[in-house]
């Protein structure tokens, strides 16, 4: 899906662009939700892959839960005290692994190890469900296989994002050198230093973990068998195989993966339109993002997600009250003249009201969209070499199509709705793209605005953060 198959179908040109950017794009009777649309294309990209190789069925949620009701019979038939016998050792991984889906405190654990067999057994009885956490570990597993597939199938848009990243992580290097407050706040060596410290990853960084997964639990889940020899009964070979297995599985992915923080494993295996900045030097991109580069339009790029790409970026290099608290190194040299976030903020909530707004909360992601946006845009109008026009409204031109780019991506069904529940740490869609296109000059320029109109006068002041054209004050401490 592109940015600009989208404008034909979806943009109301009964409402001024000059007059409400938003409303122009992501009309009242819109159903375009577009992140979710590329949830739904990730979806098929898997489904289509899984129906080719139905090996992967092997993984379905109707296969985890019948699979979690063999081992509730399991439990609870006491069949499983037969296994002390003959096939100790695998009583003992059984209620490793059932316990440790269930419990991750080492003194429980040490307790287990100190049991007899029985008492192993008795011990996993007294969990409240360990089948439904088996479930859920499962379930983890079926994420990352899917997920593992998705990336498979995106190998060439997942080399496209990383070249841009590149390219959009040199921009910002070469913005922030010509930087007046940061030359005068001795900022610019320290800055760079960080800016070239931020890693990229997406789930291809994690394909050689989901490759341990398969393997670990096909060897464990076939040793298993093997070992049980057909002794006993064909429930209690499936049961025990099953926990043992996952149990593998899930151990082999845990393991510490060099380009990922543990803390992110979670959010990365959910694949649902995971994208951020890890500690300000880690950002990470998930498949569903990945399809923004599925475009030919430079407009799409760029102002889709070359700009999500380069917010992220700024992320380590926009600080707010929170870094400053925090005692982060590069905040007491960061500029003092960025006032100017907060009352665009502001004003674009006056004039566009949904929700109540706290631009000290946001201040931190709106700095990075507005720093970002300038930034992109200047990369995108020395890359353009030919009009691009969309079929149908050729009076739509590279410059328009730019400002689309960024507006398409943030539409979701009654957006502009008035809301009491605000997002704690961003401004709402609405209010973060009307606050980007009043700030640019570029846009009033593209539309032809006059000053009069409510886009144009809803410009705070002139806000550049990064970039010759950016404030000279000096920083906080000063």
């Amino acid at each position: 899906m592109d940015c600009v198959s989208l404008i034909s179908s979806n943009v109301d040109y009964s409402v001024d662009p000059c007059d409400n950017f938003f409303a122009h794009v992501c009309p009242v009777t819109s159903e375009n939700h577009f992140m979710r649309s590329l949830v739904e294309i990730k979806n098929k990209i898997v489904d289509d892959y899984k129906a080719m190789n139905p090996m992967f069925d092997d993984f379905s949620y109707d296969k985890t839960s019948q699979t979690a009701d063999t081992i509730r019979q399991l439990l609870q038939s006491g069949e499983l005290r037969k296994l002390c016998v003959k096939k100790e050792k695998l009583v003992t991984l059984f209620t490793r692994h059932l316990l440790k889906f269930e419990v991750s405190d080492t003194e429980r654990m040490e307790r287990w190890k100190a049991l007899s067999c029985e008492g192993k057994l008795e011990m996993i009885k007294q969990l409240p469900d360990p089948a439904r956490k088996y479930k859920f570990s499962r379930y983890i597993l079926k994420e990352a296989i899917d997920a593992s597939i998705a990336n498979s199938q995106m190998k060439k848009l997942d080399g496209k994002v990383r070249k841009l990243f590149k390219k959009l992580k040199l921009a910002v290097l070469k913005q922030l050198r010509k930087t007046p407050w940061a030359i005068r706040n001795g900022a610019v060596e320290m800055y760079e230093s960080a800016l070239q410290n931020i890693n990229f990853t997406t789930f291809s960084n994690l394909q050689p973990s989901v490759q341990n997964l398969t393997s670990g639990f096909v060897k464990a889940r076939r040793e298993c068998v093997e070992s049980l020899n057909g002794e006993f009964s064909e429930e209690i070979e499936y049961g025990i195989c099953e926990v043992i297995a996952v149990g593998e599985g899930l151990r082999a992915l845990s393991k510490p993966i060099e380009s990922v923080y543990s803390s992110d494993m979670k959010d990365i295996l959910k694949d649902s339109l995971e994208m951020w900045n890890s500690q300000d030097n880690h950002v990470y991109v998930g498949n569903d993002f990945l399809l923004m580069a599925n475009t030919d339009y430079l407009s799409d790029l760029y102002g889709g997600i070359g700009f999500s790409l380069t917010h992220e970026i700024l992320h380590t290099l926009v600080f707010d009250y929170r870094d400053v608290l925090l005692n982060k190194t590069l905040a007491p040299f960061w500029t003092k003249d960025s006032k100017c976030v907060e009352e665009q903020t502001m004003k674009t909530c006056e004039t566009f009201p949904t929700v109540t707004c706290n631009s000290t909360i946001t201040f931190e992601e709106d700095a990075a969209d507005l720093a970002a946006y300038r930034i992109v845009w200047n990369v995108y109008q020395k890359e353009y070499g030919r009009k691009t026009v969309v079929p149908n409204y050729e009076s739509l031109d590279k410059k328009q199509l730019f400002f689309y780019g960024a507006a398409v991506v943030f539409c979701y069904p009654n957006a502009m709705n008035p809301t009491s529940v605000p997002d704690f740490d961003h401004s709402s869609s609405y209010q973060r793209i009307n606050s980007l296109m009043s700030q640019m000059e570029q846009f009033s320029d593209a539309f032809k605005c006059k000053p009069t109109d409510k886009m144009v006068m809803n410009r705070a002041k002139h806000c550049e953060l990064y970039g010759s054209k950016a404030q000279r004050k000096h920083s906080f401490g000063q």
